[in-house]
C-alpha cells in the first residue's frame, strides 16, 4: 500500500514530516507527498515550522529542492515568503501570527508553481493554522518540521508523523541506521496504563508516584535542572516518575544513578520531549531504564534520501533493506527513487 493511501484511509487530518538533519530529504518527502496526493485526488494543505522552498539553503549554502504546488492546494506561509514564490495564489485569510518574514496568511493556489513556506513556530499557533487550512478545504495538512522543532509531531498537534532520514547524517551507513532507529524508538515509546495517566492528569506536575498511591511533588524550578532532586526522592516505594516538559541527557543520567532504577517507570508527555544522547540512552536502557508516555506519537513511515549534498551516496536498495532490519514494522520509503511498494 502506498504511503498516501495509508494517510487517506486512516483519515489523518494532520501529518508532520520531521527531518533528522538538514538535507535529510524532508522537502523531497513533502514534494513526493504533494505529487502522490494530486495523483490520488486528495486535496491538501501545507505549512512549515521554519522556512522551506528556497533554492539555496541560507545556512549551509547548498542547493535545496523547491516546493512545487498545484492548483487547488492550500498553504499557510508568511507574506514575504509568498512574495518570493512563483505560484499564483489567492489570500483567503490573515492569521495575525507574526514571523520574521511577516504575518502568516492562508492561501489557495490558483496557478501551479514553486512556493516558499514559512509558518508559525509555536505548537499552539501551528495547531491553529492547521485547523484553518482544513476549514478552507484541505483534507490533510502536511507540516514540514525539523528535529530541533519536533514538538510539532506531538499528538496534541498532529495525528501522524513521518521521519525523514538521509545519508547526510553520516558517511557510515550503520551510524545513519542507528540514529534513525533511535529517533523512531523514542517516538514510538509505549503508552502508560490508564490508571497512572489519570494520576498524572490530575497533578500535571513532575512527580513521583509511589506504590502506596501517594504522590510526591519535588520542589524544583524545572525538570531540566531538577534531576538530582528528583533522584533523591526516588526510594524503594517509588513506582513511577513523571517528568513534565523536556527530558535531557543530564536529567536521565541523574535519575540513572539511582539504585532503584530497575524498579521504576519513567513517564514522559510524549516522545517529542526526549532530547537524549544515543549512547547514554542505550547505556541506561541496559541498566534497566524503562520509559513510557502519556501520549503516543504515531510514526507511520520513515523516508530515505540516499544522497548527501557532500557528494557521497548509499546504494538505495541496500540502504532500504538495512533500514527495514533496524526498524521492523515501520513503512520504509525511498523518496528519491519513488519506490513506495513493499
Amino acid at each position: 500500500m502506498r504511503l498516501i493511501d495509508i494517510i487517506s484511509q486512516n483519515n489523518y487530518n494532520t501529518v508532520s514530516i520531521i527531518g533528522l538533519a538538514k538535507n535529510s530529504g524532508k522537502t523531497v518527502t513533502l514534494n513526493y507527498l504533494i505529487e502522490e496526493a494530486e495523483n490520488s485526488g486528495l486535496n491538501i494543505g501545507i505549512t512549515s515550522t521554519g522556512r522551506d522552498g528556497e533554492s539555496v539553503d541560507l545556512v549551509t549554502q547548498t542547493q535545496k529542492p523547491t516546493i512545487m504546488v498545484a492548483e487547488g492546494m492550500y498553504a499557510a506561509t508568511a507574506k514575504k515568503a509568498l512574495m518570493l514564490s512563483e505560484a499564483k495564489t489567492e489570500i483567503l485569510e490573515t492569521t495575525g501570527i507574526p514571523t520574521p518574514m511577516g504575518e502568516v496568511v492562508i492561501v489557495k493556489v490558483r496557478q501551479r508553481g514553486n512556493i516558499q513556506i514559512a509558518g508559525p513556530v509555536s505548537t499552539a499557533d501551528m495547531k491553529y493554522v492547521a485547523e484553518r487550512l482544513r476549514h478552507h478545504g484541505a483534507q490533510v495538512v502536511f507540516i514540514d518540521g525539523a528535529i530541533d522543532r519536533k514538538a510539532v509531531s506531538s499528538p496534541a498537534v498532529t495525528d501522524a508523523c513521518i521521519v525523514a532520514a538521509g545519508a547526510v547524517l553520516s558517511r557510515d551507513m550503520k551510524k545513519v541506521l542507528e540514529k534513525t532507529a533511535h529517533s523512531v524508538e523514542c517516538f514510538n515509546l509505549a503508552q502508560a496504563g490508564s490508571d497512572v495517566r489519570k494520576i498524572i492528569q490530575k497533578h500535571r506536575k513532575t512527580c513521583i508516584i509511589q506504590n502506596t498511591g501517594s504522590v510526591i511533588v519535588p520542589d524544583i524550578a524545572t525538570s531540566i535542572t531538577g534531576g538530582k532532586k528528583i533522584s533523591e526522592l526516588i526510594d524503594e516505594n517509588a513506582e513511577y516518575v513523571y517528568i513534565r516538559g523536556a527530558v535531557t541527557t543530564s536529567l536521565l543520567k541523574d535519575i540513572g544513578e539511582n539504585k532503584f532504577l530497575r524498579g521504576i517507570k519513567i513517564i514522559i508527555e510524549d516522545g517529542t520531549k526526549l532530547f537524549t544522547d544515543i549512547n547514554v540512552w542505550n547505556e541506561l536502557r541496559r541498566k534497566g531504564l524503562t520509559v513510557e508516555t502519556v501520549n503516543s506519537v504515531n510514526v507511520i513511515a520513515v523516508t530515505l534520501n540516499p544522497v548527501s549534498p557532500a557528494g557521497y551516496f548509499f546504494d538505495s536498495e541496500i540502504f532500504k533493506s538495512e533500514m527495514k532490519k533496524y526498524i521492523p514494522g515501520v513503512k520504509i520509503v525511498d523518496v528519491v527513487s519513488g519506490g513506495d511498494f513493499d
